[in-house]
């Protein structure tokens, strides 16, 4: 194993402390969800939906809060409601925090379910992101946890740890602020995946920047259209990508040093990064500032920007938690590439969101490259895009492979049954599909469920994660009744975890989105709903995005 600079030593996967975090966050999240329900009470299988739990798993929660008081059942209802002795400890507590004046009571209906991961440091108007992402982690077994492994096509791997990740960014923070960065300003990415692009974004971020990432196979067109109409302001790349650029770019340009010649208007990354003094301040975020600018694909005859606002990073962590099933002795994979929405969302800012390890792998995918990936670092959490099943299916059809594998998801379009059945043959455990686009993150989900009591089994897309309500509404934008088919879309005023607001370019496009009002946002995917509230797509509106893994 070799080293780079990122770190003075080489890595080997990272262990973690196992407990009961999990299961205290599903228990809140179950007293959140019983008193939203108000004096009406809930019904087990309304807070099973919700959370995002099987039977037997919220049943265990209820019963252990019911025997410390905090939980109680109507023995004619057989609803639950908020105990006893949860009134003691709300007295005490209003000694502190007693507002001035009694609060107004909502009337039930107005009552939206919130999520379990609606935090407080998600919102407001002083949200240090670098601080969210990266720097609290580092007091964390002193700072030693790996943020990123990162394999080489040659098999070689190496380690940045969260301490290393904070004394870097704030360095290369430095380094762009002396190009002119600042808040708010829009930095281009186009790097492959490794520790620069990580150290890039964790210092766009302190300076309260807006991360927006190239993805590396982009033409040099593509990459020219993006820089014009973001506005960015200056360019990370290295010296191979560097051709991508226009030739007329007046835009500062860093480079990552490497073999091929670099002109004397670029940066060194590396050099000018050691020759900083680390910024000593992190910038603050308002909710609805954007962390990240993420451009639909070139296939879009005008490609839409998306902003990423502060405030979905709830829905990020909804999705991490319940939707992934990701658990803290998890080793977590995900394959996407960090140019696309699944990977920036979920493989670059979920995992240091929430101080966990994240795996990059160079090059194009190969199959074996992947077989080796998941045996020398034991995945045990992997999502992948489908193109890369279908290639595990036609490299391996006998699936003769061991893996340490418990769960599997997969985005990007509905997978044949033939292919979910041998992907559960080859890995043995369950494919999960998942649906979301850019402009909402993951919002339709198979969750992982150990007790097999809630798969649905029925090639269905799943049903909505909480924190959504999720519809389908007609040609005339009414809610079809069950059965009846229609075009998905996400009753807003009931969706506390919905952020998308409007494309960065496109009012016309914007507009289409949210056609019969803004009450509901429209996905141009159609499907129907069934008695169970499992959504089954059926095909594609031509106005649909789906959030691609970068195949």
């Amino acid at each position: 194993m070799t080293t780079t600079k990122t770190d003075p030593t080489p890595s080997t996967p990272p262990t973690t402390m196992t407990g009961g975090t999990q299961s205290l966050e599903r228990a809140i999240a179950l007293l959140r969800a019983v008193a939203a329900t108000g004096e009406d009470g809930a019904r087990l299988a309304d807070l099973m939906t919700d959370v995002g739990l099987s039977k037997a798993t919220a049943h265990r929660l209820l019963m252990a809060l019911s025997r410390e008081g905090l939980i109680e059942q109507d023995n004619r209802s057989r609803r639950y409601h908020l105990g006893p002795d949860l009134d003691a400890l709300g007295q005490l507590a209003a000694a502190r925090h007693r507002p001035a004046a009694p609060p107004v009571p909502q009337p039930p209906e107005a009552v939206v379910r919130p999520s379990a991961f609606l935090r407080p440091e998600y919102r407001g108007e002083s949200i240090a992101l670098a601080t969210l992402l990266c720097d609290r982690h580092v007091h964390n077994a002193g700072g030693a946890r790996a943020a990123l492994l990162h394999e080489s096509v040659a098999g070689q791997t190496t380690e940045l740890s969260f301490a290393r990740l904070a004394s870097d960014s704030a360095r290369f923070a430095t380094v762009l602020a002396g190009l002119g960065v600042t808040k708010g300003d829009r930095v281009a990415v186009l790097l492959p995946k490794g520790p620069e692009l990580l150290i890039a974004a964790m210092a766009i971020w302190r300076l309260g920047g807006v991360y927006m990432p190239l993805f590396t196979t982009y033409t040099a067109s593509a990459v020219a259209y993006r820089l014009a109409e973001s506005e960015a302001r200056a360019i990370v790349t290295n010296g191979f990508l560097r051709r991508k650029l226009p030739r007329d770019n007046a835009r500062p340009v860093v480079m990552v040093e490497g073999d091929e010649a670099i002109g004397p208007d670029a940066t060194l990354f590396w050099s000018a990064l050691h020759e900083a003094a680390p910024l000593d301040s992190v910038a603050c975020y308002h909710e609805s500032d954007a962390l990240a600018l993420i451009y639909t694909s070139e296939s879009e005859p005008t490609p839409l920007g998306v902003s990423l606002p502060v405030k979905a990073l709830s829905g990020i962590e909804q999705y991490m938690r319940i939707g992934l099933d990701l658990r803290d002795d998890d080793i977590y994979w995900n394959m996407a590439d960090p140019g696309w929405a699944y990977g920036a969302y979920y493989g670059l800012v979920g995992p240091l969101l929430l101080g966990r390890t994240t795996i990059f792998c160079d090059g194009p995918y190969d199959v074996r490259q992947g077989y080796r990936m998941l045996t020398k670092f034991g995945v045990t959490n992997l999502t992948a895009a489908p193109s890369q099943i279908r290639a595990w299916h036609g490299a391996d059809p006998a699936g003769s492979h061991q893996f340490a594998l418990r769960i599997l998801s997969v985005v990007g379009e509905p997978l044949p049954p033939d292919l979910i059945a041998w992907a559960n043959r080859t890995v043995r455990v369950p494919l999960l599909d998942q649906y979301g686009q850019r402009e909402t993150g993951i919002f339709i989900v198979n969750r992982y469920d150990p007790d097999g009591t809630n798969q649905t089994g029925d090639g269905s897309l799943g049903r909505p994660m909480p924190g959504f309500r999720v519809v389908v509404l007609d040609p005339d934008g009414r809610e079809a009744p069950v059965g009846g088919a229609g075009e998905i879309a996400i009753d807003v005023e009931k969706s506390p975890l919905f952020w998308f607001e409007s494309y960065a370019n496109d009012p016309d496009r914007t507009a289409r989105r949210f056609r019969h009002g803004r009450r509901y946002y429209l996905t141009g995917d159609w499907a129907f709903l069934d008695a169970d509230g499992n959504i089954h797509y059926r095909g594609r509106a031509s106005d649909a995005i789906l959030m691609q893994q970068g195949e």
